[in-house]
C-alpha cells in the first residue's frame, strides 16, 4: 500500500464542537490551536469551513468544523490530536 500526501498543507477537523459553541464561529475566523504532543507550538490556522449536518457523541450534538493551518512544524504528524481555540 502507498500513501501519497501534500504536506505544504495541513488540515485539521473538529469532532466536538457543541451546538452551543458551533453558532459563534464563522468562516474566516482565526484559530489558535495546539497540539497534544506538541503542547509548546502554538499553530495558527483559520476556518475553512463549518458542517451544515450534525453527529451525535457521547449524547450531544456536534458540528465538525474545518480549519486550514497557516504554519506547522516538523513535528507534526497525521492523526494527532489538538486543542483549539476559537474565537468568542
Amino acid at each position: 500500500m502507498v500513501t501519497i500526501a501534500d504536506l505544504s498543507e495541513w488540515v485539521v477537523k473538529t469532532t466536538d464542537l457543541t451546538e452551543i459553541d458551533v453558532v459563534n464561529i464563522e468562516q474566516g475566523d482565526v484559530v489558535s490551536l495546539a497540539l497534544d504532543a506538541i503542547p509548546d507550538v502554538e499553530l495558527e490556522g483559520h476556518v475553512l469551513s463549518v458542517a451544515q449536518g450534525f453527529a451525535e457523541k457521547q449524547g450531544d450534538i456536534v458540528y465538525e468544523v474545518t480549519i486550514l493551518l497557516g504554519e506547522s512544524d516538523p513535528g507534526m504528524r497525521w492523526g494527532m490530536t489538538a486543542q483549539v481555540e476559537f474565537p468568542r
